[in-house]
């Protein structure tokens, strides 16, 4: 049977990381939101890239903070889009300045 959204989230980062690029979009919004910074952390840039906007908007603001600048450049515009202003109060200068 699916996961649920506790034992997603207890996944190890491994296995986060090993999550299909064409699978990952599809995924639970919730589950996606659930993960911790270090299973953020060890998503490709790829991976990142494939998240539905919903998923991108229900991150958390310390999630957002965490990303990598890759992870940030990742993001497509409409990703970019859904961002709150907290999440983006969030995102280090460095990242703003890459993401221009």
């Amino acid at each position: 049977g699916a996961l649920s959204t506790a034992q997603f989230s207890s996944l190890a980062t491994a296995a986060v990381a090993a999550i299909a690029t064409a699978t990952i979009g599809g995924l639970k919004t919730a589950d996606i939101a659930a993960l911790k910074t270090a299973q953020l952390a060890a998503l490709t840039t790829d991976q990142v890239g494939a998240l539905s906007t919903a998923q991108v908007a229900a991150l958390t603001t310390g999630s957002i903070a965490a990303m990598s600048t890759d992870q940030v450049v990742a993001l497509t515009s409409n990703q970019a889009a859904t961002l709150s202003t907290a999440q983006v109060a969030a995102l280090s200068t460095n990242d703003v300045a890459a993401m221009e």
